[in-house]
């Protein structure tokens, strides 16, 4: 028996392509059917796109990045951090219990934060961010992702 024939083959490069592809998109939640959306056309055609199960061109290629891009512009800038954070959740594959379980805070507390009730403690989002293995710019950045509070509407 050969010793090639136990060798895997190496994926194509549309195979390796996809895989950035999925990468980008999986911190942002940015599901296939976001994609298929966005660009306007079939769900199973983005999915042959990120699987690299069918040839596309170049400028196909530049187009469904730039929508990547898009997406992640828009979910940066126009979600608040519930939103984000149950994004990075149900992206991570976790259930609210098991997201819980894994931090070792009750899964009502992740369901607060998720609802933008009141934000973890900063600690908190650094496991967070870590077990969701998402990067940096995910955090909150400043005080317009701060839920509201009473004392809020008081001014």
């Amino acid at each position: 028996m050969e010793p090639s024939a136990f060798i895997l083959p190496l994926p194509s490069s549309r195979e390796r392509r996809g895989a950035a592809l999925r990468r980008r998109m999986r911190p942002w939640a940015i599901t296939i059917t976001d994609l298929a959306m966005h660009l306007a056309v079939s769900r199973q055609y983005v999915w042959q796109i990120l699987y690299g199960k069918t040839a596309v061109s170049e400028t196909r290629c530049a187009e469904v990045d730039r929508a990547i891009d898009e997406l992640i512009s828009v979910r940066r800038t126009g979600r608040t951090f519930g939103e984000r954070l149950r994004g990075a959740r149900i992206a991570a594959g976790f259930t609210l219990r098991e997201a819980a379980g894994k931090i070792g805070y009750s899964w009502i507390a992740v369901e607060r934060w998720e609802q933008d009730s009141c934000l973890p403690k900063p600690g908190v989002l650094w496991h967070l961010r870590h077990v969701y293995g998402v990067g940096d710019d995910w955090m909150p950045q400043d005080d317009t992702q701060r839920p509201m509070t009473s004392a809020d509407n008081l001014h």
